[in-house]
């Protein structure tokens, strides 16, 4: 059938549809296509910030665990106390502190730490060679402390050892704990002596990026650097051990390629997994050498943009249906006696179908049909205005006019479609700007400002998108900074307490006060030494390479009594002392030392002592040269004393020679002999070492010896026999003592041997009875003689040590001659000799007792003083 036998109104019909047709599909296209440009680049930009934010945030985890292995090498690089026991505590602590570790650990080279390895062979956090290794891990459960293995050969020790900075290892599995290891090297004096380390799990990576999801079916995992999976939400036996080289494929290895060159991207592959479509975006985690992938299925992804194109054709689809609709009903309205005006009708649609739709009917008609052409005219003009002005409206939009509006003024359904225009590019326009608002603020680090139109269908995805991406932003932000600032302020504590110690350093070592810190062991090794211990002569190398122990400067004639007094401190637990001693200096000079020292006990019972020394050389020689002097001044006195006295006796002795009666001649004589004895004290104190004491036997047998003489008795007839301990009495005592026996010794010489051929005279000075009794039982096996019953050592002599006030003293001076007289008190007469007796013997709190059955016998128990 010819197009020309189709009736006029399915001519207009198809006319009308047809043009309309064309101008929507047109405006539609290009509507479709400048939305879904936008919506694809959108969908795409949302994919690469949500696969940055994820990213970032492993980086703030990472930083933060290459922050800890840093300080913990800079603590050790400072640190000088030398204690691997105080080292290990401070490894338990920061595991205790960062329940996200599996462990911590140092490692240093042979004898690198305090020169020791020798002695620690096998001990907890050492290997069989003594090297100091500990590593603390939790990897059982509870914090163990085990040494460090493979450090000879593995990447976590040789690296940083070999490049002299901080790593990050490959991820590897460790006694069945997929992990990675943060090492940094440890310098003293710019030399590498060891490192610093942290094992950190990465199971909490699995589950957390196991969680993520993207759209609906989307998920994520993460790699190495060198492309191997990290983690995976349903292939877990592919972490570990599958890398994206394996899959074969030219973009993955490609993205793999980029990934270890630590750049971001993203491919359009087939899953692997689930054989879908897919968009796999991927960004690098800068510090760990990682990069966090993210697949998303590409129609999931894209829905949003098929719904709205979907939209738009089913807006266009209706307006051709309106058209048709409208074209029918003007087909309605012609009848066929406008036959004449069908060829004006036929051009003007051939016109309409070229897009002309300016063009009008002829009006110049029948006045019955006039109608039509001006009808048509209106129609065509009612058309036109509308598809001008949406056509207007829709190229504004597709070159980014949000602004514009229809301004045609049209009624009924084109008013409707002007309208529905409108809101669509005032809805578009209002979401763009309030988005560009928040991104202009996300450009200057303000993740504050939030979404505050939000739209609604596909819409309402994507500014709930910016939103929650904005709080993800503001999140990771405000985390950033607390972690910046409490690295600062722990930067900076540190360099005060760095300042302070130096200062105190500075102090010290510019005092003339040197400062030790020694082991309690055998001549005390030196853990610590200020370096003013060269006023000495020596380098505080000296001491801390081991080449000295502070025992080898201690004067060789003092050793054994510091030894004795430290261990009788130690074990007595006192917690400080004082002594003075010698110590030779590095060229042998001798010098006196003044120490005080300063027990440390650790809670697992080691012993540290601090000693603080200083040189009192010249102090010693002041006090010697006062000693000297007293000395001589002393025995200057005494000397003075015994000459005068000496010269008193002489006197009494010459003025004795004036007088021819018995009496006086004997009373001179006693006076002499009484003068005698007190100048034999002066005369043993001048000849004693301390010029205090006096050795009471040495005394006693010189004044028996003398009183002999002076009696002028035959050596056959009267015997001494002398029973004498050695012992010291001070001047006070001895004094009076000495009185004592002259005057019992000289009655003997003078009244106990008239009329007899021969005799005996004893002396015997001991420790009492009663004292002598208690000894014995404190020892049974000491039995026998006085002296073994009584030791001279338990007596304490007054030379150089200090007597009980207690301890009593029995001198016996007995002779065998014709004896006491019985009518006699020896505590009432009137012989100034026995009155001396018994005030002397008061004098020195004794007690006198008379015994006469053996001749005559006193015996005088006193305290020694």
């Amino acid at each position: 059938m010819k197009f020309k036998n189709f009736p006029l109104k399915s001519k207009l019909v198809i006319y009308i549809v047809v043009g309309v047709f064309l101008v929507l599909a047109v405006s539609t296209a290009v509507i479709i296509s400048t939305v879904t440009s936008q919506e694809e680049k959108l969908a795409y930009q949302k994919s690469i910030e949500m696969a940055s934010n994820y990213a970032n945030q492993f980086d703030a985890d990472m930083k933060a665990n290459s922050a800890v292995v840093k300080t913990l090498a800079l603590t050790m690089e400072n640190y000088e106390a030398s204690n691997r026991s105080e080292v290990i505590s401070i490894l338990e602590n920061i595991l205790e502190k960062n329940p996200n570790l599996t462990g911590v650990y140092v490692g240093y080279e042979p004898n690198a730490f305090d020169g020791k390895d020798e002695e620690y062979v096998n001990a907890p956090g050492h290997d069989a060679t003594g090297m100091f290794v500990p590593y603390c891990n939790n990897i059982e459960g509870s914090v163990i402390v085990e040494p460090l293995v493979h450090y000879s050969s593995s990447d976590y020790y040789q690296l940083p050892k070999a490049k002299g900075e901080y790593i990050l290892t490959e991820p590897y599995f460790y006694e069945g704990v997929f992990m990675v290891s943060h090492v940094s090297p440890i310098f003293k004096d710019g030399k590498f002596v060891g490192i610093g380390g942290i094992d950190v799990p990465l199971e909490y990576v699995d589950e957390e990026v196991s969680e993520v999801r993207a759209f609906d079916t989307g998920y994520a995992f993460m790699v190495s650097n060198t492309g191997v999976l990290l983690s995976h939400p349903v292939r877990k036996d592919w972490i570990g051990k599958k890398s994206l080289y394996d899959f074969n494929l030219e973009e993955i290895d490609r993205a793999a390629g980029e990934i270890k060159n630590g750049t971001g991207g993203y491919i359009e592959i087939i899953d692997p997994t689930t054989g879908k479509n897919v968009v796999m975006f991927y960004e690098p985690v800068k510090t760990g050498n990682l990069a966090f992938v993210l697949v998303i299925p590409k129609e999931e992804m894209l829905a949003g943009i098929v719904d709205l194109r979907n939209r738009l054709l089913v807006i266009s689809a209706i307006s051709i249906l309106f058209m048709a609709g409208l074209a029918y009903m003007i087909a309605l309205s012609i009848t066929r006696p406008i036959d004449k005006i069908v060829q004006d009708f036929k051009s003007i649609a051939q016109d309409a179908v070229k897009g002309r739709l300016d063009v009008r009917a002829d009006t110049d008609v029948e006045i019955d049909f006039r109608e039509i052409p001006t009808g048509l005219n209106e129609i065509l003009k009612a058309v036109i205005v509308p598809v001008r002005e949406t056509i207007r409206v829709t190229n504004a939009l597709a070159r980014g006019e949000l602004k514009e509006r229809v301004n045609a003024d049209v009624q009924g359904e084109f008013r409707e479609l002007g309208n529905t225009l409108d809101k669509f590019s005032e809805t578009l326009n209002q979401i763009i700007d309030d988005s560009n608002a928040v991104f202009t603020a996300f450009q200057q680090n303000d993740f504050k400002r939030q979404i505050l139109v939000h739209g609604q269908g596909d819409f309402k995805l994507l500014t709930d998108g910016i939103e929650k991406t904005r709080q993800a932003l503001d999140l990771a932000t405000t985390q950033r900074i607390e972690a910046e600032k409490a690295l600062l302020d722990y930067a900076k504590e540190l360099e005060r307490s760095n300042q302070l110690k130096e200062e105190m350093e500075k102090v010290i070592n510019t005092s003339p006060v040197i400062v030790f810190l020694w082991k309690y062991e055998p001549m005390w090794p030196a853990e610590f030494v200020s370096e003013n211990i060269t006023r000495l002569g020596y380098d505080v190398e000296d001491f801390t390479s081991k080449r000295l122990r502070y025992g080898d400067i201690v004067h060789p004639e003092d050793i054994e009594k510091m030894s004795a007094e430290v261990k009788m401190r130690v074990e007595t637990g006192c917690t400080d002392y004082t002594s003075e001693y010698r110590v030779l200096t590095k060229s042998g000079e001798v010098r006196w030392v003044d120490e005080r020292t300063f027990v440390q006990r650790s809670e697992d019972g080691e012993i540290h002592l601090q000693g603080v020394i200083l040189d009192i050389t010249e102090h010693k020689k002041a006090e010697d040269a006062l000693l000297k002097m007293e000395e001589i001044r002393k025995k200057e006195i005494h000397h003075r004393i015994k000459n005068n006295l000496q010269v008193i006796s002489t006197l009494l002795y010459l003025e004795s020679g004036n007088f021819t009666d018995k009496d006086v001649i004997e009373a001179f004589r006693d006076s002499q002999h009484r003068v005698k004895s007190m100048a034999l004290v002066h005369e043993k104190l001048y000849q004693s070492e301390d010029m205090v004491s006096v050795d009471l036997a040495d005394y006693i047998k010189n004044l028996a010896d003398y009183l002999f003489q002076s009696y002028s008795l035959d050596s056959g007839k009267v015997s001494l026999k002398l029973d004498i301990e050695k012992v010291f009495l001070g001047m006070d005592t001895a004094v009076p003592l000495g009185i004592i026996v002259n005057e019992l010794v000289s009655n003997s010489l003078k009244h106990a041997f008239a009329g007899k051929k021969e005799g005996e005279i004893y002396i015997e000075l001991r420790k009492s009875k009663e004292e002598c009794l208690s000894w014995q039982k404190e020892d049974p096996g000491n039995s026998g003689d006085r002296e073994s019953s009584c030791p001279n050592n338990e007596i304490n002599d007054l030379k150089g040590t200090k007597g009980s006030k207690e301890e009593r003293l029995t001198l016996i001076v007995r002779d065998n001659g014709r004896g006491f007289p019985e009518e006699l008190d020896f505590r009432d007469t009137t012989s100034l000799g026995l009155q001396l007796v018994t005030t002397l013997v008061d004098q020195i709190d004794g007690e006198i007792e008379l015994d006469r059955s053996m001749g005559t016998g006193f015996k005088i128990s006193f305290s020694r003083r």
